[in-house]
């Protein structure tokens, strides 16, 4: 969408009769991707409507998130094929105020969830081990462990080789200060009131931010654009047309992957929130919403025990073992598995942030005739503090507990 081919596509498909005038190539160029992302973005805000305040798949509106896949596509179809009817003026605004303010909240809750990540599969392998007490899945985390600090260490020393030659201070300074804070956190993680404090901290998790936060400045660095001045060059892969294709690979792997994390694991983690507020995990049904489903004989059952478990005259165990007796299991019989408004917020959040990496983040010229994904200054500096913001949050979950002891820390 960065070229002309897709309005010739139109054009040819439509025998005609959709014809888009651009002299200027914006309409087809970043501002087209911002308007097919502004499109499902604003779909998932009207589904996100849609289902708000729907807490049970019984509800009348649940089958707004759970069905009608025919009617959603063709009034996404819709969408995007309005956006190209507004004037390129509203996605001038909307792509430097709306679409990067989303996109900027996106990526702090993928680094939230990148920490919680890295400690859950730590955890993971530890109670595995525990439980099973076979040595495969101590190697798995010893083993893990070196190889992060590993691409970490191999990274670093690349990074130096290609991009920090005499004249390089700007990536001299990216690549020692990210090696420095990354040496840092790993000795902040294993540091003994550190542990005390916290439990659950250690060098897996360290690793895998400092991988992570690497890897960020090292494909900050591998896409900076050419400079103006021919000595030094600072990026010798900037003319490499196989390593351009290889950071393309790399980077759309690490951002679908990220993206896709992100937005089921946020709707999930929300939901758990959510639902930590009441008294017990079993709280009793509410009935008395005349757009809900009446009950089925086993549904009301099934609503008096954990009426009986929310009172405390029944153990949890009561209603556990009744689950594991029932015939038919449904895994959304205790209430939503996750939040469905929620869920559409945060993909509607992906989108524009998906629209900023594919606009080099808002780095609009109507003059440029080719546009390479992720070059421009803005994305690399976007990645450098990216990076930063990494550590920094992981360096929090480590000295939060030491300097906030009597604060609850989850």
């Amino acid at each position: 969408m960065t070229t002309s081919w897709g309005i010739d596509l139109v054009k040819r498909i439509s025998w005609g009769f959709i014809t888009l005038k651009c002299p200027e190539g914006v309409c087809y160029g970043t501002l087209a991707v911002h308007r097919m992302c502004f499109s499902l973005s604003l779909w998932h805000i009207i589904l996100g409507v849609l289902t708000l305040g729907v807490d049970d798949s019984r509800h009348t509106r649940a089958v707004v998130q759970n069905g009608l896949w025919i009617f959603k596509f063709v009034g996404w179809i819709a969408l995007a094929v309005l956006a190209f009817v507004i004037p390129n003026g509203f996605f001038e605004f909307y792509s430097k105020y709306v679409a990067m303010g989303g996109a900027g909240v996106f990526l702090l809750v993928q680094l939230v969830l990148l920490v919680d990540f890295a400690y859950n599969l730590a955890e993971a392998c530890i109670g595995r081990w525990e439980d099973t007490e076979r040595p495969l899945w101590r190697n798995i985390l010893v083993g893990g462990t070196c190889a992060m600090y590993l691409v970490f260490a191999i990274m670093t020393v690349a990074d130096f080789v290609y991009f920090a030659r005499d004249g390089c201070g700007r990536n001299q300074f990216f690549i020692t200060a990210n090696m420095l804070a990354c040496i840092l956190v790993s000795a902040i993680a294993v540091h003994p009131r550190v542990q005390e404090a916290n439990l659950k901290s250690g060098l897996a998790q360290a690793g895998m931010v400092t991988a992570y936060a690497t890897y960020l400045v090292t494909s900050a660095l591998a896409g900076s654009p050419e400079s103006s001045d021919s000595v030094p060059e600072c990026n010798p892969l900037a003319r490499a047309a196989s390593a351009r294709a290889t950071m393309a690979v790399v980077g759309a792997f690490f951002t679908i992957g990220a993206i896709c994390y992100s937005t089921t694991n946020a709707a999930v983690k929300s939901n758990t929130l959510i639902m930590s507020s009441g008294n017990s995990a079993y709280s009793a049904l509410a009935t008395d919403d005349p757009n809900e489903v009446p009950l089925t004989n086993s549904q009301m059952r099934q609503s008096a025990l954990r009426e009986a478990v929310a009172n405390g005259s029944l153990p949890e165990s009561a209603l556990t073992d009744y689950d594991s007796d029932s015939s038919s299991q449904d895994d959304e019989k205790h209430g939503v598995q996750y939040n469905y408004t929620f869920f559409h917020v945060i993909f509607s959040m992906a989108s524009m942030y998906a629209a900023m990496l594919l606009t080099n983040w808002n780095s609009i010229s109507s003059t440029d005739h080719i546009i390479i994904i992720g070059r421009s200054t803005t994305a690399v500096w976007v990645k450098v503090v990216t990076s930063w913001l990494c550590i920094a949050l992981y360096m929090w979950t480590l000295v939060g507990p030491v300097v906030l002891p009597d604060r609850e820390w989850a």
